[in-house]
């Protein structure tokens, strides 16, 4: 019987300090028999240059690793998470209105088109706002802005009430019904900032963290928290998040790619 095949689809792939779950992700895919690739969509390719593989885990939503993720769906290829949940769940308005119309904590949103837009609502508002791009990554362009200020960048924005919150998010991350929380200083732009497990978490921010995951029907997925006086409320969801400060994901991930080559017919 042949071997089962994973593909990682990437965006970086020579800079290992941007995808360390690479390297656990092999390891625990080998434990199980299983031959794991790596691609780097964001180095020049072809379609045909695409390996065959049983799974193509789609990590994050790097224009590249979509259009990677899109040529191999076209071509029969199954992915993690699958490519509709994940252009629908980066596109932050829409993610955002799913999870406020099954009731789930979100900051009220207004979504505008371009900076002048965003700088009327923020001169009618009389008070900050936090902006953010709809399509924002990382954390980048993303922060409060005053009447009188406007955003840099391309747009639409969200712009959306300030969560008076402890100066640091929950990351919420798991696969499937499997979860851990981290807390983080949140630094836009920055992937290493340190993460802190949380030993013995608020067993509410993990039920949030699943039933968001759930109503996006991700399976492996990341939920960015923040806490305030109110309660909990879910700033951001991630499809396929780096998994930093979490050592079991990488087997969480292994199991859950044997699932869907299984449950799609494959090698396993």
């Amino acid at each position: 019987m042949s071997r089962a095949r994973v593909c990682v689809l990437v965006e970086a792939g020579s800079d290992a300090g941007r995808n360390p779950l690479l390297r656990p992700l092999g390891a625990a895919l080998a434990a199980r028999g299983v031959d794991c690739t790596a691609f780097d969509a964001t180095a020049p390719w072809t379609p045909a240059d695409l390996p065959a593989a049983d799974v193509f885990l789609v990590k994050g939503g790097d224009p590249a690793v979509l259009c990677a993720a899109g040529a191999a769906a076209d071509a029969g290829g199954i992915c993690l998470n699958d490519l509709a949940t994940t252009l629908r769940v980066i596109d932050k308005a829409r993610v955002l209105a799913l999870l406020d119309r099954a009731g789930l904590p979100v900051p009220a949103t207004t979504i505008a088109a371009d900076a002048d837009a965003v700088a009327d609502l923020l001169c009618t508002a009389g008070t900050p706002r936090f902006v953010k791009p709809l399509r924002g990554r990382l954390g980048r362009g993303a922060g409060v802005l005053r009447p009188g200020e406007r955003p840099v960048g391309a747009g639409p924005w969200l712009v959306q009430e300030v969560i008076d919150g402890p100066g640091f998010d929950y990351k919420v991350c798991g696969v499937g019904g499997q979860a851990a929380v981290l807390q983080v200083h949140v630094e836009p732009g920055r992937l290493d900032v340190p993460r802190i497990p949380v030993p013995d978490p608020d067993l509410g921010l993990v039920r949030l963290g699943l039933r968001t995951a759930d109503l996006c029907g991700l399976v492996c997925w990341g939920v960015d928290v923040v806490t305030c006086a109110d309660g909990p409320v879910i700033v951001d969801v991630n499809t396929f998040p780096g998994y930093r400060g979490v050592p079991a994901a990488a087997d969480w991930i292994a199991d859950a790619a044997l699932a869907t080559a299984g449950a799609a017919g494959g090698t396993v």
